[in-house]
């Protein structure tokens, strides 16, 4: 097999596993799949798992990849938080949930970590449509992203603890955005939880912020 007839077979994926491979051709020698890399046609991301090195610039790829290494997740905490202007920082690393033990991997096309979360609270997210702009044609993929209640939700739900005033304030929220929040749907987020401890911080930072 020449590297055009793979091109053309594997495009659609964007980001590609080796399963994905076997899918399409039933089998390809892994030493061929190096070669590409070492001329840089392809990009290992982690283990397993690759890019066309022509989607290497385009805007909105780590989310798909993000997605795709560890499944099942979804995009929340600070990456979301920051996107939807819930905290103030630019947030660089592409932070998920998973049913998936916690994992993290540091990659030549950006940082990715998972936190663990039980099954019945992984809920809460939008599929969220990319496009990825190829010659002639514009391909569209969906992405799991958590809806800003269940982004802020998760983020308090692993802190484990009691959170002090100080530390609220040092997380730096934008009150007039979590006001904006449904607040009926988070709070349906901490019932499922079933956690005191989560229901009394969110309580306090509602409360700190004149919410609640």
């Amino acid at each position: 097999m020449n590297f055009k007839e793979f091109h053309n077979a594997m495009l659609s994926f964007v980001v590609f596993s080796y399963e994905d491979i076997n899918g399409v051709f039933g089998h390809i020698d892994r030493r061929r799949l190096f070669e590409w890399s070492q001329k840089e046609y392809i990009i290992p991301v982690i283990r397993g798992y690759y890019v066309f090195s022509e989607f290497k610039e385009t805007e909105d790829l780590g989310l798909l990849i993000s997605n795709r290494i560890y499944e099942p997740s979804y995009l929340s905490l600070e990456y979301i938080l920051s996107m939807e202007s819930i905290i103030p920082e630019a947030v660089y690393t592409f932070t998920a949930i998973s049913t998936r033990k916690t994992s993290a991997f540091n990659t030549s096309l950006g940082n990715y970590s998972y936190r663990n979360i039980k099954n019945e609270l992984f809920l809460g997210y939008d599929l969220r449509k990319i496009k990825i702009n190829l010659p002639g044609r514009v391909l569209e993929r969906f992405v799991k992203v958590a809806k800003p209640e269940k982004a802020f939700f998760d983020f308090v739900y692993l802190k484990k603890k009691p959170l002090n005033d100080k530390e609220i304030i040092e997380y730096r929220f934008d009150g007039s955005m979590i006001k904006k929040m449904n607040q009926e749907q988070l709070f349906s987020y901490v019932s499922l939880s079933k956690k005191k401890t989560v229901e009394l911080n969110i309580k306090k930072i509602l409360k700190l912020h004149d919410i609640y």
